[in-house]
């Protein structure tokens, strides 16, 4: 089996990797390609592909590759229909690098949760003033037991979420398509998407912990603020089109929602004249909540398990349903 991946050179991602398909020996090969100049006779002759991105110039320089892997959980604006399927039209698996980045996401979002459960906001601008004022911190202080947050999305990165806000006493409500099947580890209850309001009329904390499709883009905009409790709390770790910017920044400037936890954004990186530096009820991080030292051997441990089953042909995991687009 013939891999490529689609990167400049990295010595830690090749290291990973290299280890993690040493087991294979010699019926597994690993060769380096740059996306920006693609070596054809290279990619001509690949099985299977490992890339952050793969632009249609340079699939159809892959007419033999039976796997795409991205090594993002998040594939907005990467797939199309030719990525499914090789030239002589069989079935090409296509496959995201979800479960990488559970923990440090759920993480991140309690952090911010956290954050401003005990007043470090505020902390944090009087300590870049050198200004000890117990009396700023502790009315921007409360308490999560008892509180309710309303998670959209119950895959692993929303289930890590929920487990986690358990533990802090919180009660969990999740929102899904398929909402009759079992209540997943972590959720109290689990409404069908065409109740999403319901979750969020319940909800002092709202987490964005979707896939961006055309069906999601700005799933919480002006409908949503209409409903939400004020004074209730938004996070997003899943992507920056979620939610439409215009109307949550008025929110949180007319102080109707309390504050955000954002990791994302539409625009990345995000300008420096944005509106959205200026919130004081908001924090902001640059798009890390999936960053962790381990990202790539968990990456390189998945690709390992992608080819061992396609040598004993077992569908891998991980395939992106074409009609969904995740």
């Amino acid at each position: 089996m013939r891999l490529v991946c689609l990167s400049d050179p990295d010595l830690e991602l090749e290291t990973a990797l290299r280890d993690a398909l040493h087991p294979y020996g010699d019926s597994v090969s690993l060769e380096w390609s740059s996306v920006a100049d693609p070596d054809a006779g290279m990619l001509a002759e690949a099985d299977g592909v490992l890339c952050a991105h793969f632009p249609p110039d340079v699939r159809v320089l892959c007419p033999k590759a039976r796997w795409v892997q991205f090594w993002s959980a998040g594939i907005d604006g990467k797939v199309y229909p030719a990525i499914f399927s090789a030239a002589d039209g069989s079935p090409t698996s296509v496959c995201t690098g979800s479960g990488i980045h559970v923990d440090s996401c759920a993480n991140h979002v309690m952090a911010m949760l956290l954050a401003f459960a005990r007043g470090f906001p505020v902390s944090s601008r009087l300590q870049a003033r050198r200004q000890w004022d117990r009396a700023a911190v502790v009315p921007t202080q409360f308490e999560l037991e008892g509180k309710t947050m309303g998670i959209l999305g119950t895959g692993a990165i929303g289930q890590a979420i929920a487990e986690r806000a358990k533990a802090f006493g919180l009660r969990t409500i999740g929102v899904r398509r398929h909402a009759d099947r079992p209540v997943p580890a972590g959720f109290d209850v689990v409404l069908p998407h065409l109740q999403y309001h319901e979750m969020i009329v319940r909800s002092q904390f709202v987490v964005m912990a979707l896939p961006l499709t055309s069906g999601t883009r700005w799933i919480f905009g002006e409908d949503e603020i209409e409903v939400i409790p004020k004074g209730s709390y938004l996070f997003n770790i899943g992507r920056g089109g979620l939610i439409d910017e215009r109307y949550v920044l008025k929110a949180l400037q007319n102080r109707w929602l309390a504050g955000a936890g954002l990791d994302v954004f539409e625009e990345e990186p995000l300008p420096s004249d944005s509106p959205w530096w200026d919130l004081d009820n908001v924090i902001i991080t640059p798009h890390a909540g999936g960053n962790t030292p381990e990202y790539w051997p968990r990456l390189a441990r998945l690709c390992a398990d992608q080819v061992g089953r396609m040598l004993r042909g077992e569908p891998l995991v991980n395939r992106v349903d074409p009609e969904l687009g995740y």
